[in-house]
């Protein structure tokens, strides 16, 4: 498989996730501002991945073996794309779009940004990764946060 590809299935899964964002800005205008932020940093995010110094970083790993599988990006795709349909054609509660969101990150974080920081901090492009890492856990947190304030969620 070609790194190119890889980035690319990373791209489409930050594109993937940016719509359903854009989605929930309109289902829930009263949270609009807290989606629109979401929204904003995954294109923020496409964009550094997008990127020709981000390739060319990771051209530098000894092995492809060390980046997310496709497997993962593909069925994180499936999932965003799945939920955007769903969303489309089902009324979905804050709750329902807050947890989505949640689910979409943790596996993002998953996916993407722990392997791809330990990865990438054998290398120079330190400030790439950690530009990264830093924006899912900050999603992360601004959901949590959000379903704390709306008592969809109770600190244990």
């Amino acid at each position: 498989m070609e790194l190119h590809e890889l980035i690319n299935g990373y791209i489409a899964v930050e594109n993937a996730v940016a719509s359903l964002y854009r989605i929930f800005m309109d289902l829930f205008p009263k949270e609009k501002p807290f989606w629109q932020d979401l929204y904003r940093d995954e294109l923020e995010h496409s964009f550094w991945l997008s990127n020709a110094s981000f390739v060319e970083s990771i051209d530098l790993l000894p092995s492809m073996d060390l980046l997310p599988s496709m497997k993962l990006t593909e069925s994180t795709f499936e999932f965003a794309n799945r939920t955007i349909s769903h969303t489309k054609s089902n009324p979905v509660t804050l709750e329902e779009a807050l947890k989505t969101a949640l689910k979409l990150e943790e596996s993002m974080v998953e996916m993407f940004t722990n392997e791809l920081r330990a990865n990438l901090l054998a290398s120079d492009y330190q400030s790439l990764s950690e530009k990264l890492i830093t924006a899912e856990k900050a999603h992360i947190n601004k959901i949590e946060d959000m379903m704390i304030s709306k008592g969809f969620l109770q600190i244990s």
